[in-house]
C-alpha cells in the first residue's frame, strides 16, 4: 500500500509469515526486532516442539517489506488478523524482542483477545527528538557502518552472539525513521489486561548492549494496572538481543512463563 495511507486505516494485507508444529494445541506468536526478520527466532523458536508457532515479519521487514509505512499500530493490527486467522482458537501467547516488544505492548492494549499472556524483553525507549532532524539519517549511516564490521568481530564484542544480519535491501531513511519514532518514549503508556513478563537485559560492555531498568519498571507499573500478575525482571549477564546470545536458555524462560513455573537462575526480580 502506498506511503500516504490515512492514520487508523485498517489494512487489508496480510504478513508473511513461517509456520512450525502446527499439529501442536497451544499457539505462539513471536514479534521479532528493527532490521531483521521472523527467521531471526529459529534458534529459539526450534526449542519449543510442543507449541505450534508462528514467526511473522513485520510491516516494512523482510517477506512484508512492500507493506508501508510501518507503525506500531498497522503492525499490532496485522498481527491480530494474523492470530484470529492462523493461531489455534483463534489466540496466542506471545513473545516479543526490541521493536517487537513495543508492538506486543500496543497488540496486547489494542486488540486483547488474541492475546493469552506475554513474555517481552529489550523496552528501550529512546528520546522523541531522536526521530526528527537528522537523527535518522545518523541512524541509517550508523546501521550501514556497522553491517560492514567483521561478523566474527561482533560476536566476540557480544560474547559470541550469532546475530542475524541487518536487512540492507529493504533499509531506508524512511523506515529508520517510523522505527526511531516506534520505539520514543511516550508520555504515557495505558494498562493492558494479559499477564506478562518483561525482561531488561543487564550486560554492557565496548558495544552499548544493556537495556534500560527504568523502562522496563515503568511498563510493569502500566501493565499492573491491568493485571496485577505483570512482572519484570533484569537479567545481568545477558545483552539486548540474549534469542540469539543464548537461545536455549531464551527458550526455557518463555516456557517457564508460559506454564506457571518460576524461571531458571540468574533473573533478578525488579
Amino acid at each position: 500500500m502506498a506511503e500516504g495511507r490515512i492514520a487508523g486505516e485498517r489494512s487489508t494485507e496480510s504478513l508473511a509469515y513461517t509456520e512450525l508444529n502446527e499439529e501442536q494445541a497451544a499457539s505462539v506468536i513471536f514479534i521479532h526486532g528493527a532490521a531483521v526478520s521472523g527467521q531471526d527466532w529459529l534458534p529459539v523458536a526450534k526449542r519449543m516442539p510442543n507449541y505450534h508457532i508462528l514467526l511473522p515479519d513485520l510491516p516494512s521487514h523482510g517477506k512484508s517489506a512492500t507493506i508501508k509505512p510501518f507503525t506500531n499500530q498497522l503492525s499490532a493490527q496485522l498481527l491480530a488478523d494474523l492470530i484470529r486467522k492462523h493461531a489455534h482458537n483463534g489466540n496466542s501467547h506471545v513473545v516479543a524482542l526490541s521493536l517487537g516488544a513495543f508492538v506486543a505492548v500496543e497488540l496486547a492494549t489494542t486488540y486483547p483477545d488474541v492475546v493469552l499472556d506475554m513474555f517481552i524483553s529489550g523496552l528501550k525507549c529512546l528520546a522523541p527528538n531522536l526521530a526528527t532532524g537528522i537523527g535518522p539519517y545518523v541512524a541509517y549511516s550508523s546501521g550501514r557502518f556497522e553491517d560492514a564490521v567483521p561478523r566474527p568481530l561482533v560476536r566476540w564484542l557480544m560474547d559470541g552472539t550469532d546475530i542475524q544480519s541487518t536487512e540492507t535491501s529493504t533499509s531506508s531513511v524512511e523506515r529508520t525513521r517510523a522505527i526511531l519514532t516506534a520505539i520514543s518514549r511516550p508520555e504515557y503508556i495505558p494498562p493492558w489486561g494479559a499477564r506478562t513478563c518483561i525482561i531488561a537485559a543487564g550486560k554492557r560492555g565496548i558495544l552499548p548492549t544493556a537495556d534500560t531498568p527504568a523502562d522496563a519498571i515503568r511498563y510493569r507499573d502500566a501493565g499492573k494496572g491491568g493485571n496485577a500478575e505483570t512482572v519484570a525482571f533484569t537479567l545481568p549477564q545477558m545483552r539486548h538481543p540474549w534469542n540469539n546470545q543464548d537461545p536455549e536458555l531464551f527458550a526455557r524462560a518463555v516456557l517457564c512463563w508460559l506454564e506457571r513455573r518460576r524461571l531458571p537462575g540468574g533473573f533478578v526480580e525488579m
